[in-house]
């Protein structure tokens, strides 16, 4: 019999260790530019919790989702839409803001796509599917 032996190594670079894995249903979809005139695309993504005492006990998360990846806002432009279910890796950055008076602090976690899989392509609207 085999077994499957996982090992770490403490060669790892930091940024590794910092990545989330969700899957989800899109929700709104925006396509947008940098400063520097840069496109980029961010989307929402809801992923179901549910309570391990109770099925019936269900909570939605929704996270947003920032995509860079040339490659990746090619396919997105084309076919990203509400309702599309995908499985998606991130890499994981938290930072610090303050508000104007510098008095209000809080943090803000910002998800930057790096993998994705179609899980499920969204349901074509009725208007596509009649032409």
């Amino acid at each position: 019999m085999l077994r499957s032996i996982r090992q770490f190594s403490s060669t790892s670079t930091r940024a590794a260790f910092a990545k989330m894995q969700l899957l989800g249903t899109v929700g709104s979809v925006a396509a947008r530019e940098t400063k520097v005139g840069n496109p980029f695309i961010t989307y929402s993504l809801a992923v179901n919790r549910y309570d391990s005492s109770e099925e019936s006990n269900r909570a939605t998360d929704w996270f947003n989702i920032s995509v860079f990846n040339d490659r990746h806002i090619s396919f997105f432009n084309e076919y990203l839409k509400p309702g599309m279910q995908l499985y998606v890796e991130c890499d994981v950055r938290q930072r610090q803001v303050a508000d104007e008076s510098g008095e209000n602090k809080r943090y803000v976690t910002n998800l930057t796509q790096t993998n994705y899989d179609v899980v499920r392509f969204a349901k074509k609207e009725e208007a596509e599917a009649s032409e």
